[in-house]
């Protein structure tokens, strides 16, 4: 396999750099709108992934034309930059754009059934009309090269405070509403399917672990595992009293990712991740 390129040093990029260390990687340094055309041909990739992107709800609020920057147009022009190449020079580079499931609010759709791939977005707050924007331009302009990537609450065992794990640590009341979850072993098992496959792999992918949980169901794993006090159940209406910007509740579904990836429970990922998140804190002698 030719040279990946990864692009984002978040939560996920991060742990794609360390979770695909076999491969032949090439971690971009400066910011997604800074890679070129020339700096394309020169690495001459399989792939490329961006992982990039403005996450924090509320800074996305208060820094909106920074945030449609990094969400909207530099993904975009990253693909025409790409595109161009695969044109010019007869080349199949893929380009792998993590997107999000929280461009729905939910948790269920108007049916009472969970989003799919091709649900239409329903955004709550200006990073997920971002997301869900991107999401609708690449998904116009190429479907044969791009594969968008859906994950849902992202947890993994490393100490960071993004990681979805150490954000319900945080608070004493949580909400006992359905959600979906994604660990960082499922993204990165179909971060390889879309790489190693030679079709099916393009298009747009909820990924999610299979089932669904809660935050105040996480908070009791939590607690169980000695990392938390119990947390008290707290109605969604209070929280949205006072979580601005809002935030969603979502329930995925995608047919063809659990056909592929056969994701694991997320009852059986959480409780193996939250001894593996705890053991982490150990080693660093931090109390939480």
């Amino acid at each position: 396999m030719k040279k990946i390129v990864i692009i984002g040093k978040g939560q996920v990029g991060g742990a794609l750099a360390e979770g695909l260390a076999d491969l032949d990687l090439e971690i971009w340094n400066g910011d997604l709108g800074d890679i070129t055309t020339d700096d394309l041909k020169r690495i001459d990739p399989f792939a490329v992934i961006n992982a990039a992107g403005k996450t924090d709800l509320a800074w996305c609020e208060a820094n909106a034309r920074e945030t449609v920057r990094s969400n909207i147009e530099a993904p975009v022009e990253l693909y025409q930059k790409i595109v161009a190449i695969n044109r010019s020079e007869s080349k199949n580079i893929r380009y792998l754009h993590l997107s999000s499931g929280c461009i729905w609010d939910g948790p269920y759709d108007e049916s009472g059934k969970a989003f799919t791939p091709e649900s239409p977005a329903s955004p709550a707050c200006l990073y997920s009309w971002t997301k869900a924007s991107a999401d609708l331009l690449l998904r116009d302009l190429d479907q044969e090269h791009v594969a968008i990537l859906r994950p849902r609450q992202v947890y993994s065992s490393v100490v960071s405070p993004r990681n979805s794990i150490a954000k319900l640590l945080r608070y004493p009341g949580l909400i006992d509403t359905p959600n979906s979850m994604s660990s960082m072993t499922v993204i990165l098992k179909t971060v390889r399917h879309i790489l190693s496959a030679t079709d099916n792999w393009n298009g747009i992918w909820n990924i999610y672990d299979k089932g669904h949980t809660s935050p105040y169901h996480v908070g009791v794993l939590l607690a169980n595992a000695g990392l938390r006090a119990m947390p008290l159940r707290i109605e969604k209406s209070s929280l949205d009293t006072w979580h601005k910007p809002k935030r969603v509740d979502v329930v995925v579904f995608d047919e063809r990712f659990e056909k592929i990836i056969q994701p694991e429970a997320v009852e059986v990922e959480l409780v193996k991740t939250i001894a593996e998140y705890k053991a982490e804190l150990e080693k660093l002698n931090v109390t939480v």
